[in-house]
């Protein structure tokens, strides 16, 4: 099974260059992490930090663990000794920042022709959005497209960051259709609120209601609310099993379309139930 078929609600973010974060991340609860060795970490750290990070993919303790590492630009200094010593080590997918074009996934391909490693791209700047369509119909079925909406807001001169309204959220909705629409995982940008949790409930509902698989986290307080935002609800789960249950019945009888609770039910949401217990056992397993 690939990363990108497992579970993926929460992933968070993790300092590359600070060893006991690194440590720490062992034992909290997200789906997936992301050792980091882009924006968390300064221009003098940077190969410590990926000398850090590849010790830390080969630890026993993240061995079980979903781990993505986050590496330096590919107009950086530093791309191609980070993606070369990360590949090497393995146990990781690779998420690219500021992904602009299709080719950007090709050249990053490069690096793991002959492997399975799964990709993490983030859309985050105007020149990535456009290309939003092209950049997931270059990804595999295994990899996922991220947005990062507060260097999308930079690169549109904008006076705030809110994800929630303007040219932000129009974009945060792009992301989410342009993957889906290649079969790719949308993933929706981190909130910048770590301590009101009412605040994360909402945005990371709201990042679920665009069709958003999971959610980008920059603080361990977020972690436990964005994995209850994206795993069913017991009344879902008990719906979709009595909708997959009448779904039979109808199907015994020869019967392709049905009428359940004064609501027409048919294949896509047969789909969508099969989708959300699929998601409720792999959550609860």
């Amino acid at each position: 099974m690939t990363m990108s078929q497992k579970l993926l609600r929460s992933i968070l973010f993790v300092p590359g260059s600070e060893q006991k974060r690194i440590d720490k991340s062992a034992t909290i609860n997200a789906d997936a992490l992301v050792f980091d060795l882009e924006d968390a970490v300064s221009p003098t750290e940077k190969a410590r930090a990926r000398d850090i990070v590849v010790k830390a993919l080969n630890a026993a303790e993240f061995q079980q663990r979903s781990i993505i590492v986050r590496l330096n630009g590919l107009g950086t200094p530093w791309f191609e000794d980070d993606v070369k010593a990360v590949v090497e080590a393995g146990h990781c997918a690779l998420m690219l920042p500021k992904c602009e074009s299709a080719a950007d996934v090709l050249k990053l391909k490069q690096y793991t022709e002959g492997k399975q490693v799964d990709l993490f791209v983030i859309i985050e700047t105007a020149l990535g959005l456009l290309a939003a369509a092209e950049i997931s119909e270059a990804l595999a079925e295994s990899d996922a497209v991220c947005f990062g909406h507060v260097d999308f807001a930079a690169d549109m001169a904008l006076p705030n960051t809110d994800a929630g309204s303007g040219v932000i959220y129009h974009a945060r909705c792009q992301v989410a259709l342009a993957a889906r629409a290649y079969a790719s995982l949308p993933i929706d940008n981190v909130c910048l609120e770590v301590r009101d949790e009412e605040t994360i409930r909402e945005d990371a509902l709201a990042g679920m209601k665009l069709g958003y698989a999971g959610k980008l986290c920059i603080h361990p307080n977020q972690v436990a609310i964005v994995n209850d935002v994206y795993t069913p609800t017991e009344d879902q789960v008990s719906n979709a099993k009595a909708i997959l249950e009448a779904w039979d019945e109808a199907q015994a009888k020869g019967q392709g379309v049905f009428s359940f609770k004064n609501k027409m039910i048919d294949l896509p949401v047969i789909r969508a139930q099969e989708s959300i217990l699929m998601r409720y056992q792999a959550a609860t397993q």
